[in-house]
């Protein structure tokens, strides 16, 4: 008996998000390997993943999986439906149906997807209120005839030409409809998925903090620097922190003590007024700490899927 097989696209690169999609924290792993688990669980298999912008970095993170990888290497150039006729065409023969959807769709229910396979039909396309979802199912004869479409207007024109009817699955499920095109919709979308009862994207958090005989740089000693050297003023630095001057004072100094070298210039008053600002080895201590925190974090990031790769319930 064939199968039920899935297409999950991956391939391309979004400009306005200004992170790698696949790889953003959901629930208890990232979009990718949420989806891929899900798609698992429910029996769906061949799953295959078109990759294409850092798609050597998916496929390492998805390699336990048992998923099929298809690269489509002219991303840039390509729109969602190159690469969706690409993973079709590796697995229609195989398969009965397929099921078709982008990876940023992470909010879908393992429900919606059970509603789905019981339809029986040639083309189904999910609704939530009437919207067109993202989620497509089709039978292999339907997935024959889209790959053969070179026309425009994307997936949805596709299979309006395919001379299938499309049948609408109408779900109680806004996932559907909700992709993540910007920060402000991944981070609306982890809240909305959150209110319903589906858990916080979950990271790892690390905090650099600077040591000679003790503890004396950390995360707030160097916003204090940074804002002394763009206000001119410790007094100042400290109101717009919340600290007393003398506590503020009291961070310089320690830092001061445990390096042996001034990292604030105290000028004196007079015609001029007097003020502060950060000597050369003050500015380079808070730039080079702040690129000591970036790496550390990406090395945390990295180091946290390898840990966590199936998840925190893998």
């Amino acid at each position: 008996m064939k199968k039920t097989g899935a297409v999950l696209a991956a391939a391309g690169m979004c400009s306005r998000m200004g992170e790698f999609k696949p790889m953003l924290p959901f629930e208890d792993s990232t979009m990718a390997l949420h989806m891929v688990t899900m798609l698992k669980q429910l029996g769906i298999d061949p799953v295959v993943v078109v990759t294409g912008y850092r798609g050597e970095e998916l496929e390492k993170h998805l390699f336990y999986m048992g998923v099929r990888f298809l690269k489509n290497e002219r991303y840039e150039e390509t729109k969602m439906l190159d690469s969706v006729q690409m993973g079709i065409g590796e697995i229609w023969q195989e398969c009965q149906r397929i099921l078709v959807m982008p990876v940023d769709i992470p909010a879908v229910l393992p429900d919606t997807l059970r509603q789905l396979l019981m339809v029986d039909a040639d083309l189904v396309r999910t609704c939530c209120e009437g919207k067109p979802g993202h989620l497509v199912m089709l039978r292999s004869t339907v997935a024959r005839e889209l790959c053969r479409y070179q026309g425009p207007g994307g997936l949805k024109k596709a299979m309006e030409e395919s001379g299938y009817p499309v049948t609408s699955l109408e779900v109680e499920d806004w996932g559907v409809t909700e992709d993540v095109n910007t920060r402000a919709e991944y981070e609306a979308l982890m809240e909305r998925n959150f209110r319903r009862g589906e858990g916080y994207p979950v990271h790892a958090q690390v905090q650099v903090r600077l040591a000679a005989r003790e503890i004396f740089f950390g995360p707030g000693t160097a916003q204090l620097l940074e804002f002394i050297d763009r206000t001119g003023s410790i007094q100042m630095a400290c109101q717009e922190m919340g600290l007393s001057y003398s506590k503020g004072s009291r961070r310089i100094r320690m830092v001061e003590k445990e390096l042996g070298f001034p990292v604030v210039q105290r000028k004196a008053g007079g015609a001029g007024g007097g003020g502060s600002v950060l000597t050369e080895e003050g500015r380079r201590l808070v730039r080079n700490y702040r690129e000591l925190v970036r790496q550390v974090r990406e090395s945390t990031d990295g180091l946290y899927r390898t840990c966590f790769a199936r998840g925190l319930r893998g």
